[in-house]
């Protein structure tokens, strides 16, 4: 039966050969697949732990700036607190000397006239001269409550910048140099 084969031999060794070859591409193939899904999912593994480290830092960073906010409302508070309980006892005190006679300070219509001009945002006062009219007179007690309610808002926007200050700082920049707040 051999004597039979002989003439195909090299037909069967060839077609062994080419099988061979076959199962070896195919093998490489499905290899090479799995190492390229491999690779990939490796990448997409270090982008989601990236994006999860970036996400905890942004609400460490986020929980520290709201403490930080907080801190500063809570001064804010109290010294407001107290500033609007001696302007109360001025008034108070300013009312009861007026009532029982008594001369009380009284602002004329050029310094409230003048103090409402320091006050307006610069782009609602023009360049000319300021009218005479139109300002009346107040008391020292009507002219610290408007003091203090100023003061306070200018506080709150401080606050707000000493606030964008520190997020802004925490942000990652590249060759970008921020002053540090005042405290």
């Amino acid at each position: 039966m051999i004597e039979l084969l002989k003439p195909y031999l090299a037909l069967i060794r060839a077609t062994l050969i080419v099988a061979a070859l076959v199962v070896a591409f195919a093998g490489g193939w499905h290899f090479s697949s799995l190492e390229s899904e491999a690779g990939r999912l490796k990448l997409q593994n270090a982008a989601v732990a990236e994006a999860l480290q970036l996400e905890r830092r942004a609400a460490s960073l986020g929980a520290v700036l709201a403490q930080g906010e907080q801190g500063r409302a809570n001064a804010r508070e109290v010294r407001t607190q107290t500033v609007t309980k001696e302007v109360v006892r001025y008034v108070e005190r300013e009312k009861a000397r007026a009532a029982a006679g008594r001369p009380v300070v009284v602002l004329d219509a050029d310094w409230v006239r003048g103090h409402d001009l320091a006050a307006a945002p610069p782009d609602l006062v023009g360049t000319g001269a300021v009218p005479a009219g139109g300002a009346g007179t107040a008391t020292a007690g009507e002219a610290l409550e408007a003091v203090s309610d100023n003061y306070d808002q200018c506080y709150r926007w401080r606050d707000q910048v000493i606030g964008w200050q520190s997020w802004w700082r925490v942000q990652p920049h590249d060759q970008v140099e921020v002053p540090a707040a005042p405290k």
